[in-house]
């Protein structure tokens, strides 16, 4: 069978997709328009107006042929096994540029990612990778993105996006494309993880199933959690009951991190439940404005002795992951990027859905980090209030507190415009694959995006009863760091300028 290739606007591909779908998967042309709205038309009409399609069929895609030899193929009801990809392109790509090196630097910069369209009616959408850019009405957000290949008309292109999907109801379900869709994230930007299709999510469980797994009725959280570690993860779950005022602090502080956090929400146990269980993932956040810094609330979250000190000294302790950001959601049931804060069901789902809240959520952290973001946070509270060299009185200190890896940070820190002396210091020194880091600033300097102060905490060092996951800290002009060798802090003299904030870990969406 010969491909098939079809190049359209975004009004004329309702009208191509009805004629393909029913010829490419011999469905009846008469249920197809119906099918197509089901699963298709809210994603198509949120792409911006100027954007084209290339349509190509038969297209064998793997996570398809996935759930098809592990499940479809054995059904009576005939299936398929290929399916239909659509490309996407700003504007219209002229045909001959598809057959010259000239012409082909054209298409990359036109170039917005795929989708695929795959044979499991009415859940017609499979998965995808596009870019921000395709979508209309989007505001401005930085989030996890990967750099991933794919082709198009016989030509190999790169988009960078998040990948999506939605569920086919019968051999995954949210759950499994929450899983599918980080492991997809990972394992494009790290060597060590791998791809997980299907039978492989299903092969993990079957250990600790009590009945059988397809057609899948869903996961728990603590499956999801499951699966991410037997596929390389050191996960951590947090819970609403356990974490209280500190979960959405803890699920901030993992998104500045930019670790995709797959999140549990549910209305189960309260009044009129309707029983609603789903997974979505969180990828990112809007960017806070100066207003969002005014009018964070100080000293939120604090201890009783915390608090004693605070306001002894008159100091304002403004942690910016308590800042109210709207998320970018990943979520099976919507177009990619949904934009949304902890109201997010309430907001984007019917009224059954009025008291679905946000209660687990998980996430997979390299294996090597022992200290999670928790007690790293209480760490650098303790040694700011309580340390060798506690916080002068009556001042308003803003802190930014994330996790990366060290490779990142020495290369971001080696670039820029922190001074010298202590630039070359934080460079010489020592430090695991991933560190906390704590940004510091105060009001003045932070509206021109401004820090004075950085703490480099050891991730891998899970006591925090002494200094000793400290590896650097330099604030209010002075320097201490951790002397492993005689095992004492040391503290020495230093003046310092203000320096620009770290920008490594989140994409910005118009890129």
């Amino acid at each position: 069978m010969n491909l098939s290739i079809y190049l359209c606007s975004k009004r004329e591909l309702t009208t191509f997709l009805e004629s393909v779908i029913s010829d490419a998967f011999s469905l009846d042309p008469a249920i197809v328009p119906s099918q197509i709205k089901h699963s298709l038309s809210r994603l198509i009409a949120s792409f911006k107006d100027n954007t084209w399609m290339l349509i190509e069929c038969p297209y064998v895609d793997k996570i398809f042929r996935d759930s098809y030899y592990l499940y479809y193929s054995s059904k009576y009801g005939r299936y398929s096994r290929d399916s239909i990809k659509v490309s996407l392109f700003a504007g219209q790509p002229d045909t001959v540029n598809f057959r010259s090196s000239e012409g082909f630097e054209i298409l990359r910069q036109q170039y917005l990612g795929f989708f695929v369209v795959r044979p499991t009616e009415p859940d017609f959408l499979g998965r995808n990778t596009i870019s921000p850019r395709a979508f209309k009405n989007l505001p401005s957000f930085e989030y996890c993105s990967m750099p991933g290949n794919t082709t198009a008309n016989g030509l190999k292109f790169e988009i960078r996006g998040f990948p999506h999907s939605s569920q086919d109801g019968e051999t995954y379900s949210c759950a499994e494309t929450t899983l599918w869709s980080v492991m997809e994230y990972f394992s494009n930007k790290y060597a060590e993880y791998q791809p997980l299709k299907p039978s492989r999510i299903h092969a993990i469980l079957k250990g600790l199933s009590y009945e059988r797994q397809i057609p899948s009725r869903g996961l728990s959280i603590y499956q999801i959690s499951y699966v991410l570690k037997e596929s390389g993860f050191g996960c951590r779950i947090y819970s609403r009951n356990e974490y209280g005022d500190d979960f959405f602090r803890l699920l901030n502080s993992y998104v500045e991190s930019g670790i995709p956090v797959a999140v549990g929400m549910d209305d189960f146990g309260e009044v009129n439940s309707q029983n609603i269980g789903h997974a979505v993932l969180i990828i990112g956040r809007t960017v806070p404005d100066e207003m969002d810094y005014k009018n964070l609330k100080a000293n939120v979250g604090m201890s009783v002795k915390q608090l004693t000190f605070l306001k002894t000294n008159q100091i304002e302790f403004c942690d910016c992951n308590n800042i109210d950001k709207s998320w970018v959601f990943i979520d099976d049931n919507h177009p990619p990027y949904q934009i949304g804060k902890s109201d997010y069901p309430k907001t984007n789902y019917n009224a059954n859905w009025s008291q679905v809240k946000f209660e687990h959520f998980v996430v997979p952290l390299y294996p090597k980090i022992y200290l999670e973001s928790f007690e790293a946070q209480n760490f650098v509270r303790q040694f700011l209030f309580f340390g060798l060299f506690p916080l002068e009185p009556m001042q308003r200190v803003y802190m930014w507190f994330y996790l990366t890896s060290s490779r990142s940070f020495k290369h971001s820190l080696a670039l820029s415009d922190v001074q010298d002396d202590l630039k070359s210091f934080i460079l010489e020194k020592p430090m695991p694959k991933f560190v906390w880091i704590a940004e510091l600033s105060n009001p003045e300097q932070m509206k021109n995006q401004m820090r004075t102060g950085l703490l480099v905490i050891d991730a891998t060092e899970p006591n925090i009863s002494d200094n000793k996951p400290l590896i650097v800290a330099a604030y209010q002009n002075h320097l201490l760091f951790f002397d492993g060798d005689n095992d004492v802090l040391q503290k020495m003299a230093l003046t310092l300028q203000p320096f620009s904030l770290f920008i490594n870990n989140l994409t910005p969406s118009e890129q």
